[in-house]
């Protein structure tokens, strides 16, 4: 260690660092390694070390020691590698490259000192546009392997596009389904979800081997293109959103022409908000049971264009495609649409869903999470449902370890930021896939700046998030405006995107993470198989005869919630006589609803008479969501 400590810039990536039990970062840049768990490995990527020292000697290091990159850049990321088997865990842990797999970023930004300038580029800053993306994926068409379809057209003329992987005839073929961004509000879904199609068009993923990938990478093209051009997911669909009788005629402003629509905060002791004391440029909302006085309102920057005294609240667009599915879908909400499935888009994608049973996952990448922080689930889910069934909770908690790895019993678990979820959102895509469709839904928002103590990070945490990130570029101090209407205002305040959108930087990484995800889900679809077969000689060629039809798979044939909807197909299962052959009990043709995942199972018996010299019978068992498998019953 004492030689790394001499000459850390040549040699750190190459040393092996020997800990009792696991491995942090601190918000000051530091490695610690004194609590790093039995088996796993620490690791940075060796492009960045770009100068740091060790401090203590070799038995302190061994045992709980600490090593500081003074200049290790925001935006790169500390992993920890899940054990890869049982065996002894190796005494050394090892600064390397990040491998391909499945890599759980803990440490999302590294503050820099204050002398550095950031090297985080302030997002959209490197972002392709909905456009680019979509003319990258026609590029795709004429690969091997890949499919491009335009499910329908938006109302701007944008094209809905489907790209289909490995797609293959059979019975059974299961397929994943991945829909990025659908609200249009988190443009790097569509980032991620496009570094995805080049992983996946390169035919190199265990997945194809197993399964169908279907991607929709930007499932909101007008949305997500009014996003980065002008910082507003319009949609294209205007929408009388205060029933006045006009639509669109009181959309926030550019008051100061700044180039930026932010916040105006409006000096009000009736107000609801106050400025933090450590930091005048954070707010916080008012708690009288903590003794605070509010001193201000806040409102998005703009006029009140239509004399109705109220600021903004009937902006560009209205129809949004993730309030537009049936499930929880609010009536008399304006911006819902006229009825569910009203758009074409939303139309055309969930068409495409029904018509496709073998669709076993669907991933969705958007705002709500349900992957970082599994639900519990519940028993018997209602119409009005936010949580799955249980046993589909239990799956998709399970499915989750594999990105955010959860402590054993009596071990400190990593530091982390996970991505935090918006708000449970109504007539999402997501739940309608869920609760309707009845398919294994896994939601990600993907990243979210760290959280500081909590889970949950403070307006200050994140104002020092951003001062250290991106030296302070992704907040706009407040200045004073002599607002037309309301008087002396400020405006400031958060630039669009900063706050749920990762630097350029981090979209590879993310990429590489969800590409070993989707890469270790080859081995978990339901497979079928017949164990247990016993066939008995009762004379005169008559034999009884007793199969049991096994799930082996991780995942069921159907999600219990695809049971309860009833929507998808059952598994068939097909006594199959030689010609002559007679059933004398049980029938024929049967059904089975779901099996579990590892080890689910159903008993079939049969009755039957063969006739003098014949073959014996067979059974077969198909399922769409599993494929087919036969075996002979053999006389014992």
């Amino acid at each position: 260690m004492a030689a790394a400590a001499r000459s850390p810039t040549r040699e750190l990536d190459q040393q092996q660092l020997a800990t009792a039990e696991g491995g942090e970062i601190d918000q000051a840049g530091t490695v610690d390694l004194g609590q790093f768990q039995d088996g796993q490995e620490f690791a940075l990527p060796d492009q960045v070390l770009g100068g740091g020292k060790g401090h203590g000697g070799e038995e302190e290091n061994r045992n709980h020691g600490r090593v500081e990159f003074s200049s290790l850049r925001c935006g790169t990321d500390a992993v920890v590698f899940p054990r890869r088997s049982s065996c002894p865990p190796p005494p050394m842990v090892s600064l390397h490259r990040l491998p391909a797999g499945i890599l759980f970023a803990f440490c999302t930004f590294l503050p820099l000192p204050a002398q550095q300038k950031s090297t985080n580029t302030l997002p959209p800053g490197g972002y392709l546009s909905a456009d680019d993306i979509l003319a990258h994926c026609g590029e795709l068409a004429g690969k091997d392997g890949v499919t491009v379809r335009e499910l329908a057209r938006s109302a701007e003329d944008r094209p809905l596009l489907l790209l289909g992987f490995g797609e293959r005839g059979g019975v059974g073929r299961q397929a994943v389904l991945v829909v990025a961004d659908p609200d249009g509000t988190r443009p790097v879904a569509s980032q991620v979800a496009w570094g995805l199609a080049q992983e996946l068009a390169a035919g190199s993923s265990p997945l194809l081997e197993a399964a169908t990938v279907y991607l929709v990478p930007v499932a909101n093209p007008d949305a997500s293109a009014h996003l980065l051009a002008d910082g507003f997911a319009w949609r294209g669909a205007p929408v009388d959103e205060d029933h006045d009788a006009r639509s669109d005629e009181d959309p926030p402003d550019d008051l100061d022409g700044d180039g930026l629509v932010l916040k105006m905060r409006i000096p009000d002791p009736a107000g609801d908000w106050l400025a933090d004391p450590n930091d005048d440029r954070a707010m916080r909302r008012a708690d009288p049971a903590h003794g605070d006085r509010p001193t201000s309102r806040l409102l998005d920057e703009g006029l009140d264009e239509d004399g109705d005294r109220a600021f903004n609240e009937d902006g560009p667009g209205g129809v949004r495609l993730e309030a537009n599915w049936p499930h929880r879908w609010r009536e008399h909400e304006p911006a819902a649409g006229p009825y569910p499935l009203s758009e074409p888009l939303n139309r055309a994608l969930a068409d495409f869903v029904l018509e496709r049973p073998n669709i076993a996952v669907v991933l969705v990448f958007g705002a709500e999470d349900g992957l970082a922080r599994p639900a519990e689930g519940v028993a018997e889910p209602g119409p009005d449902s936010t949580e799955p069934p249980k046993e589909d909770a239990d799956l998709i908690r399970l499915l989750a370890e594999r990105l955010y790895p959860e402590a054993k019993d009596g071990e400190q678990g990593p530091p982390r930021t996970k991505p935090r979820s918006a708000p449970h959102g109504s007539g999402g895509f997501a739940d309608w896939a869920r609760f309707q469709a009845g398919r294994l839904v896994l939601e990600s928002a993907l990243w979210s700046p760290p959280a500081g103590e909590g889970d949950e990070p403070t307006e200050a945490d994140l104002l020092a998030w951003n001062d250290a990130a991106y030296g302070g570029a992704g907040f706009v101090s407040w200045r004073p405006f002599d607002h037309p209407q309301l008087g002396p205002v400020e405006i400031g305040g958060w630039k669009p995107l900063v706050r749920d959108n990762p630097p350029v930087e981090r979209i590879p990484a993310l990429t590489e993470t969800w590409a070993g995800f989707l890469a270790s889900l080859a081995d978990d679809f339901a497979r079928l198989e017949w164990s247990g077969i016993e066939v008995h000689d009762l004379g005169e060629g008559v034999c009884e005869a007793r199969a049991t039809l096994v799930n082996t798979g991780l995942l069921p044939t159907v999600t219990e919630m695809g049971r309860r909807t009833g929507r998808l197909p059952r598994i068939r299962i097909e006594l199959q006589l030689p010609e002559g052959g007679v059933l004398l009990g049980g029938r024929d043709r049967l059904f089975a609803e779901r099996l579990a995942g590892l080890g689910g199972h159903q008993e079939f018996r049969w009755l039957y008479r063969l006739p003098l010299g014949s073959g014996p019978a067979r059974i077969h068992a198909e399922s769409l969501t599993a494929g087919s498998v036969d075996a002979a019953l053999e006389v014992e």
